[in-house]
């Protein structure tokens, strides 16, 4: 199946913007009423991230007060449920997520054309939004990882020898370096048929517009290109 647009997309698994944005992109698309074609990159908010701690923990050690933490959590909680996502915050640690990103490869590298491999990375990313922010699972640990992958489809064995040998480690830090060449600081960004970069989860409405006007822009660009025939 052929795309009219291409959408290049920055996020990391332990973003709960990154989440919300991704659903909310989705709305976008059928709103577009457009072909679109979804790529998702890795990207890590915290590539020094330790041993894992609560979400609640973590953002007061960043000098947020106990009411200003519970405001966040609330206020998130509140615009993930919007889109149909559960946040259980209590059970939500951070953590680094370098090796999850490693499986969401794990999973792309099954796609037998760019268009599926694009499809399972996406399934992959959804899988561990709901194990992180939904189910608390430990992300950066290898066994429930694995036991991720099965949920997918993935051989088990197959995924625990990638992932112990870190097969897809430099495709995970590819995507980080494309972001800084970028210019890019945070997550989710989406870069919408190579013309337009939006930062952050906006409106569905929002990424309607830019799908369109880069459709837009493609097919002034495809008109000009024509060749006109002269007598």
């Amino acid at each position: 199946m052929e795309h009219d647009i291409v959408v290049h997309v920055w996020s990391d698994i332990a973003c709960p913007w990154s989440w919300i944005g991704k659903h909310r992109l989705e709305k976008g698309i059928e709103e577009s009423g457009q072909k679109v074609a979804v790529e998702y990159h890795s990207y890590q908010l915290q590539p020094d991230a330790g041993a894992p701690v609560p979400f609640a923990t973590s953002l007061s050690m960043k000098h947020f007060s106990a009411d200003e933490v519970s405001e966040v959590l609330a206020s998130t909680t509140e615009l993930a449920a919007a889109e149909g996502l559960t946040i259980n915050w209590d059970k939500v640690t951070e953590v680094n997520t370098f090796l999850a990103h490693q499986l969401v490869y794990a999973a792309k590298s099954r796609g037998e054309t760019p268009e599926e491999a694009a499809l399972l990375g996406a399934q992959a990313f959804e899988r561990l939004y709901v194990a992180h922010f939904t189910e608390g699972r430990n992300l950066a640990d290898t066994d429930e990882l694995i036991d991720i992958a099965a949920d997918l489809g993935l051989d088990h064995d197959d995924v625990a020898d990638e992932l112990e040998s870190g097969e897809h480690a430099g495709s995970v830090r590819a995507d980080i370096s494309s972001a800084r060449s970028l210019g890019i600081e945070g997550v989710p960004f989406y870069v919408v048929g190579g013309k337009f970069g939006i930062s952050g989860a906006q409106p569905a409405s929002v990424y309607a517009d830019a799908i369109q006007r880069a459709m837009a822009e493609m097919q002034v660009a495809h008109a000009q290109e024509v060749p006109v025939e002269q007598d």
